[in-house]
């Protein structure tokens, strides 16, 4: 039982453990980056958005100042509206001049639908105004919006060029509900006594255009005057009944969270210094973090669930892994007492079991092993001794030839070309000795190749001619001894021996890249289509009889040294002859 447990606790802090953590740090790193990342998304999204609103409110107000410029630029209209607001009654040129100054206010009132209505006065004794709502001047006693001249006179003293106000008026007084507006009064200059342009906007109409910006569900945009009031809003929410916004405009951080109501709140600021302006956006703080804190919550229950999954796992573990170790011991007990042994497992499905199946195989196999062993021991011993044989009868026939060449030199008296003969197979014989199956450079096969076809020459009477085609940079390379040599044969026994005439071969060499490339070429009968895709499909397979044992050796050879894509390749053709072309890494 104390072993159980210890497994027990092993796996457990094996398996379970490493698993937990990972998902406690990425749980923990996952809120940690997006509480983060929202963040700087909120505040960036949220400043861009007041930015926004900040220049489409000051892009209307411009209408104000373009008014301003004109009248102030233009001297001649200037003066004749101040005229024409001063004479006790209007002429009917004094009409038209009046048109066409009313057709300059009248335009940006026209043509913006959030323009409700433009006043231009200039200071007069008769207090006449000029309205886009008016068929031209008018007297402010049977005006119906009065309001704004009382902020004018408070204001006409001061150093205010700009001022607005929030503002409530009544068209007509059967009207139930006053006409919301913002009005933004503008001096026509420092000078008391020129008068003013008042440019009055709806301000339901700005309220829409901030209702239709992508904000969140609880999120609010305000506009706030100078002392703090509300100009614009997008919404109206619970929380804004005792909120003092005067207090928000006077904290000078951009980007803060702060407690309204005793609940916490999100706030971005952008103030604008041209009117003394606000921009605000207030959010609750649990919906701007809302997917943090779910993820939050899903990392937990993920971490209770997969500690409550991974202690499961691990006593079934336990179990099944205690049991199987068991199994193992029995089976060393039994194999060791000499017991009977129980059956293979049907199939491997675990380590365990695997470990189960090779024991209970080693042991079934180890008498046939041993068989084994000794009967390659045996035939290790029988090639040792055909090896030692195959050397001797090279080395005897070579030590004849050497006798053969003397005897021929004593009793002709001079060197010819038997001699000749005789000393250049006593070279190949030589060299095929040398160094067992060790790669010489090509310099050297070369050399023994020379010898070769000088004792062929001599047998065939000169009845070929050898082209050789390399540079000599190649022969530094390293080859397999005797390459060239069965290609060679081949030639001359197959296709220049039983061609009429005299023939050539052409050995070709060439370097490319990192191979080297070696081509004997023939001009001798050829092979027939049929014999030639016989020689090829012998060459692919494990044929131990072949016409063409040379080819097949060097097929071989090149395959065992360099691997199954590299070996002889061979193009002929029946009357014109053949090519046989190899390729060797360098």
């Amino acid at each position: 039982m104390k072993t159980y447990h210890a497994f027990f606790l092993k796996n457990l802090f094996t398996f379970l453990i490493p698993m937990l953590v990972p998902i406690l740090i990425l749980g923990t790193m996952s809120t940690v980056i997006i509480k983060r990342y929202v963040t700087e998304e909120i505040n960036h999204n949220t400043t861009n958005m007041l930015k926004q609103t900040k220049e489409n409110i000051e892009l209307i107000f411009k209408q104000l100042d373009s008014l301003n410029i004109h009248f102030m630029g233009n001297s001649i209209e200037f003066a004749n509206l101040k005229s024409l607001m001063l004479k006790p009654s209007l002429e009917l040129d004094d009409y038209k001049v009046l048109a066409t100054i009313k057709n300059l206010i009248d335009a940006p009132a026209m043509a913006m639908p959030y323009i409700d209505s433009v006043y231009v006065y200039l200071n007069n004794d008769k207090n006449r105004l000029l309205s886009t709502t008016s068929g031209g001047l008018i007297d402010l006693n049977e005006f119906y919006d009065k309001a704004w001249f009382d902020s004018y006179k408070r204001h006409q003293h001061g150093d205010d060029l700009v001022w607005t106000e929030n503002r409530t008026i009544k068209k007509y007084n059967f009207e139930n509900s006053a006409v919301e507006l913002i009005s933004l009064y503008r001096k026509l200059s420092r000078d008391q006594g020129d008068g003013l342009i008042v440019l009055n906007i709806d301000a339901k109409y700005i309220e829409n255009h901030l209702s239709n910006l992508s904000t969140l569900q609880d999120q609010t945009l305000l506009i706030l005057g100078p002392n703090g009031d509300v100009m614009f809003k997008n919404k109206k929410l619970p929380y804004f009944d005792h909120l003092i916004f005067k207090d928000l405009v006077s904290d000078g951080r951009p980007f803060y969270e702060t407690n309204l109501n005793g609940l916490p709140f999100i706030v971005s600021k952008l103030n604008s210094d041209k009117y003394g302006w606000t921009y605000l956006s207030i959010a609750p703080k649990t919906s701007l973090y809302e997917v943090p804190d779910r993820l939050n919550l899903t990392s937990q229950l993920l971490l209770l669930f997969s500690f409550l999954f991974g202690s499961g796992l691990t006593y079934y573990l336990t179990r099944k892994n205690y049991r199987d170790v068991k199994t193992i011991v029995t089976i060393l007990e039994s194999a060791e007492n000499s017991k009977p042994l129980p059956a293979l497992p049907s199939r491997v499905k675990d380590v365990y079991s695997y470990i189960i199946h090779s024991i209970l195989k080693n042991f079934i196999e180890q008498n046939y092993l041993s068989i084994q062993l000794s009967e390659r021991k045996y035939k290790a011993q029988a090639m040792e001794l055909i090896a030692l044989q195959s050397q001797l009868n090279p080395h005897f026939l070579y030590n004849t030839l050497e006798t053969i060449n003397w005897k021929i030199a004593s009793l002709t008296g001079k060197p010819g070309n038997l001699n000749k003969m005789v000393e250049n197979l006593a070279d190949i014989l030589r060299y095929s000795l040398e160094g067992h199956n060790k790669p010489v450079i090509l310099q050297k096969e070369i050399a023994y190749t020379l010898s070769y076809i000088d004792i062929q020459k001599v047998r065939y009477h000169d009845k070929f001619d050898v082209i050789w085609e390399y540079e000599e940079q190649v022969n530094k390379y390293n080859v397999p001894k005797l390459i060239l040599q069965p290609l060679i044969e081949n030639s001359i026994y197959h296709g220049i021996k039983v061609k009429e005439g005299t023939c050539r071969i052409k050995i070709k060499i060439w370097q490319s890249e990192e191979m080297l490339h070696l081509a004997v070429i023939d001009n001798g009968i050829g092979i027939g289509t049929e014999r030639l895709e016989q020689i090829k499909y012998e060459l692919k397979q494990d044929i131990g009889e072949t016409d063409h044992i040379g080819l097949y050796n060097t097929h071989k050879r090149l395959k065992l040294l360099y691997g199954e894509s590299f070996g002889i390749k061979i193009r002929s053709k029946y009357g014109w002859g053949t090519a046989v072309y190899l390729t060797i890494p360098i």
